[in-house]
């Protein structure tokens, strides 16, 4: 799981004292990132293709698109919409970082398959890195 690293210092009457403390990324996730399913598909088809990553991710089988869904928005990642088209469902959510910053993503499911394909978008390549290991980290547990 992708985390973040602060040293922090406090100092008191006594002395001062130095740790570290370790953050996982999606604790950055904004409890307020839902998207209209319209303000989505604009932004969706705003971001250059540049600017999309995919990875597949194996042995999810045993989640339904019910669970991935509950799963993911206990985490901030939010839900706005959803589709079957030939057996293949699709889910797209929202993440908001608190500094305002979108993700986007969309996750495919083949029916009678372990293997999820996630693809993420968003105007800024650093948000969506090693974005996956979390989402592999929430869908794993």
């Amino acid at each position: 799981m992708l985390i973040l690293c602060f040293a922090v210092a406090v100092k008191d009457n006594l002395d001062v004292f130095y740790f570290a403390v370790i953050v996982p990324l999606h604790m950055y996730f904004d409890d307020n990132g839902h998207m209209d399913k319209r303000d989505f598909l604009q932004l969706w088809q705003e971001i250059p293709e540049q600017n999309e990553q995919n990875y597949t991710f194996q042995n999810l089988m045993n989640f339904s698109a019910d669970d991935i869904c509950t799963k993911l928005q206990q985490n901030n990642i939010f839900t706005v919409a959803r589709r079957n088209v030939e057996g293949q469902e699709l889910l797209y959510h929202s993440i908001k970082y608190t500094n305002n910053i979108f993700i986007l993503s969309e996750l495919k499911m083949q029916q009678n398959s372990p293997a999820i394909t996630l693809s993420l978008k968003s105007r800024h390549l650093t948000a969506i890195a090693n974005l996956n290991e979390i989402y592999q980290t929430i869908l794993s547990q």
